[in-house]
């Protein structure tokens, strides 16, 4: 069987200790907001602190290596600039130097075409020289004989006409005995020159006949190694025909004991020789020590 025990309780105490407590949660409450926002604005401000450095430091590192690269740019620029400017030094010297050369061998040829051109005028005069003289001196005499003897009309009365034609045939008679004597003149040195020719030049097939003829060589000793032992070679003209050049060098640089006889130049050669020397484009000083060498020559045939 139940039993009721009536009791009273007092919760007064209570309802004011947690009147209290609220009142104290209450203020936790705000305190935790005011800490929390106080929090979130110093994390903002650490943040924001944060990305402002690291930007800073990002752009101080990426200033860095661009000035870096750029210093390293500059000076492989100033490197390749200076090294362009030694080349280009260089090349103007080369050029001046090729220039200064080839004005020299340009002169040089043009001295030696200079003189050979004069000497083949003067040759090809020499061969043709009737023909020369026929076309400078004959053609031009008669040219202006012609012109002097243009027709002319006679307006003279008839009593002078008679001694007009006289005096006119007179005068074609005397041109024309003129013009026989000159054209007999031309063919005499015409003859004299054809028997010239006859008596200098060789006429008739003569290789299977024995003649004596005889080829300029040159033959000139060099000494090249360290021994001192002279090593000789010859210098054959390369226009000579039917000569064979290479039995010619054998025959001198293997035979030892072929009979060589001294002899005197002519007095020919020496001419022709002293007129070439003095028709080349050389130096005096060149052309004295050709001409001092040519006296000193000892000429030996075989």
């Amino acid at each position: 069987m139940a039993t009721t025990i009536p009791c009273n309780i007092d919760t007064t105490p209570m309802a004011n200790e947690l009147n209290s407590v609220s009142n104290h949660v209450m203020g936790t409450t705000a305190a935790v907001v005011t800490m929390q926002g106080a929090v979130i604005s110093a994390e903002n401000n650490s943040a924001n602190k944060v990305c402002s450095n690291v930007n800073r430091g990002f752009f101080t590192m990426i200033r860095s290596q661009i000035s870096q690269k750029i210093a390293n740019k500059h000076s492989k620029v100033e490197a390749l600039i200076m090294h362009l400017a030694q080349q280009r030094r260089q090349l103007v010297s080369i050029r001046s130097n090729m220039e200064r050369e080839y004005g020299r061998i340009s002169e040089r040829y043009i001295k030696i075409f200079s003189s050979i051109n004069k000497e083949l005028e003067s040759r090809i005069r020499q061969l043709d020289q009737p023909v020369f003289e026929i076309v400078c001196k004959h053609m031009l005499t008669s040219s202006n004989r012609m012109n002097a003897l243009s027709s002319w009309a006679s307006t003279s009365q008839s009593e002078g006409l008679t001694q007009a034609q006289q005096i006119l045939i007179s005068k074609m008679k005397r041109n024309a005995q003129i013009a026989l004597e000159q054209s007999g003149d031309f063919l005499d040195n015409l003859n004299e020159q054809r028997m010239i020719a006859q008596r200098v030049l060789i006429t008739g097939n003569r290789r299977n006949d024995d003649a004596c003829m005889q080829i300029p060589v040159v033959v000139y000793e060099t000494i090249t190694n360290p021994s001192g032992i002279p090593s000789s070679d010859i210098k054959i003209n390369d226009n000579m025909t039917g000569v064979n050049a290479s039995d010619i060098q054998t025959a001198i640089l293997t035979e030892k004991e072929l009979p060589w006889t001294r002899q005197q130049l002519p007095e020919a050669v020496s001419e022709e020789f002293m007129r070439m020397v003095d028709a080349s484009g050389k130096e005096a000083r060149i052309k004295k020590l050709i001409q001092q060498m040519y006296a000193s020559t000892q000429v030996e045939t075989i």
